[in-house]
């Protein structure tokens, strides 16, 4: 595709119609004519547009298609018919690229077509070929030609020339869009992307949010509010069940004084081993909870009398 900047103005002047009816799509064209040079002239209607073809020198006429009163196929069959503008070249702008459409473009003998939303340097690339091609009728070297669409046998009249033409506008047309889509498929593929993301985020929160409701924060082990309503769970279930259930309750002896003497952070770490030590002293099914304090609760499903005593001596 031609650089913008290779063909940026050359236009030298040359007076060019703009046929459209949406004030920002008239701006934006304009816009981008003017800057490469070109003299432009702008009609919101067909009529308006034939008025001012009858009235004055256009060396191009762009148009778009969907206008109220006479759509952009109209005005250009007419600008093709007449004697005075029959050479000057049309370019068809349309937001719709459907077989169809592209009949519609032969039967009128449009030169080019060029699909919405357009880049600036294809228009002006082929604003430039347009324009340093001869003046030809649209019908010199006119042949009857069949086309078929949607069952139906149609029979258009169209010159080589135009038929290039509007052959290379549809593939580059097809091609935009390809590249629109494609754009399109990268954006939603990056966005679904960043959604996984912010959904492994908002896991990964609510779950360090979780903990931080169950878990006691100094040594790992669940926190009391968590012990309680598990005590709820295992003695319903053993009363129901009639199996048996052993709780032990233990504290560090002499905690206090040792915290006094060696400071907390010293504290602490007796904590946290025996805290360890009562995790590798159970089984899997076993229940260990910081209780308070020094406190600690040890639940043990499926156990007897005897047996949490003997774990307890250890």
């Amino acid at each position: 595709m031609p650089d913008e900047t290779q063909i940026i103005r050359r236009g030298h002047g040359t007076p060019v119609l703009i046929v459209e009816d949406i004030a920002t799509e008239a701006f934006t064209l304009r816009k981008v004519l003017e800057r490469a040079d070109y003299q432009v002239t702008l009609a919101t209607t067909g009529q308006e547009a034939l008025r001012l073809l009858a009235m004055r020198e256009f060396r191009l006429v762009i148009t778009d298609i969907d206008m109220p009163g006479m759509n952009g196929y109209e005005m250009c069959l007419a600008i093709k018919e007449s004697l005075r503008t029959r050479t000057i070249p049309v370019i068809l702008l349309t937001t719709l690229s459907s077989p169809a459409n592209i009949l519609q473009g032969l039967k009128c003998k449009a030169d080019y077509y060029l699909t919405k939303p357009y880049t600036p340097s294809l228009l002006l690339a082929r604003v430039q070929t347009l324009l340093e091609r001869p003046p030809t009728p649209p019908d010199a070297d006119a042949e009857p030609i069949p086309v078929m669409l949607e069952g139906q046998e149609h029979h258009v009249t169209a010159g080589r020339r135009q038929l290039v033409n509007i052959i290379l506008s549809t593939y580059e047309c097809a091609v935009q869009q390809n590249r629109e889509l494609i754009a399109t498929q990268a954006e939603l593929n990056h966005r679904n992307e960043q959604l996984r993301e912010q959904q492994d985020q908002l896991r990964i929160a609510n779950e360090q949010l979780q903990a931080l409701a169950t878990t006691d924060g100094l040594t790992g082990l669940k926190n009391h509010r968590t012990f309680k309503e598990r005590l709820d769970d295992e003695f319903h279930r053993a009363t129901r069940y009639h199996l048996p259930l052993s709780l032990i309750l233990l504290d560090v002896d002499r905690f206090k004084a040792f915290n006094d003497a060696h400071g907390h952070p010293a504290g602490d770490e007796v904590l946290k081993r025996v805290a360890k030590h009562l995790t590798e002293s159970t089984r899997s099914t076993d229940f260990v909870a910081r209780y308070g304090g020094e406190e600690f609760a040890m639940l043990l499903p499926f156990t007897h009398q005897q047996a949490a005593l003997a774990l307890a001596e250890r």
